[in-house]
């Protein structure tokens, strides 16, 4: 017995979900599968043809490996979809602009960027900065958008979004004290309403995301950052710098809606 199939056990495990993905020189083979102890764990099975044969390699990501292993391959696919072609051995004639993305005292001097962005940098008007989010996040081209700005509950929201297969609970604040602190249990009331796959928007309109990838959005003025994972839900602090720097570069790329859910789903790891 071969040391891969020693360690790939032959075992029956229970089977959850499989997709598969055949090209002319290699077949692909997509499982979650169940563990004895109840954990999930995908495995990724690769075929490639050789000499005539088939010869396949495996991999299993587990539970607690998913999301960063996600994370890191929606950067690399990101990356390799949409990087520039440079030309590694062509001379510089000049020295390169460095662009500082840490001041967030104001957005690129460009004649695309609507009035309202110096606002959202500036304002002390909590009403104001919540607004202005919203507007940010339609005219970025998310059209499954909501705000709440209206509806004072305790324990809701400011708003929700989706777009693709991302579904985002989102919280507006001018506060600079310690997120943690100041809205630890606001964080965990928006990861146990995400995690019921639904959501009531009004009377008559109901948003569902069962099957779609939660993440909960602290907005601020301030940096983007993972705060922490309630649940396999994503907690983040993001600054709407960083939203307007993706609403000028949609405008002045071929990002398709596809790579704008990439971005948006990790904006924190840079990519």
């Amino acid at each position: 017995m071969t040391e891969q199939k020693q360690w790939f056990t032959l075992e029956e495990r229970k089977l959850l979900l499989k997709e598969r993905y055949f090209n002319s020189s290699h077949k692909y083979f997509f499982e979650v599968k169940e563990a004895k102890n109840g954990s999930k764990y995908i495995v990724i099975d690769q075929r490639r043809k050789v000499e005539g044969k088939f010869v396949g390699a495996k991999m299993r990501i587990f539970e607690d490996e998913m999301l960063e292993f996600e994370r890191v391959l929606h950067k690399l696919i990101h990356f390799a979809l949409n990087a520039p072609q440079i030309a590694l051995n062509a001379p510089q004639t000049e020295e390169p602009v460095t662009q500082n993305h840490n001041d967030k005292s104001k957005p690129t001097n460009s004649d695309l960027v609507p009035a309202f962005f110096h606002k959202l940098l500036s304002t002390h008007n909590w009403r104001e900065f919540e607004e202005y989010t919203y507007y940010l996040l339609k005219i970025l081209g998310i059209q499954t958008a909501y705000n709440f700005l209206d509806e004072r509950q305790a324990g809701k929201a400011d708003g929700f979004f989706k777009l693709g297969n991302l579904a985002v609970t989102y919280d507006c604040t001018l506060n600079k004290r310690d997120i943690e602190s100041s809205k630890g249990e606001q964080i965990n009331n928006y990861c146990n309403r995400l995690k019921q796959g639904s959501i009531e928007i009004s009377g008559s309109t109901t948003e569902e995301f069962y099957n779609h990838h939660k993440q909960v959005w602290i907005i601020t003025q301030g940096t983007t950052r993972q705060i922490k994972v309630v649940n396999a839900i994503e907690v983040r602090e993001v600054a709407v710098q960083d939203i307007m720097s993706l609403y000028q570069e949609r405008l002045t790329t071929m990002m398709s809606d596809q790579s704008l859910e990439m971005q948006l789903r990790n904006l924190c790891s840079g990519g």
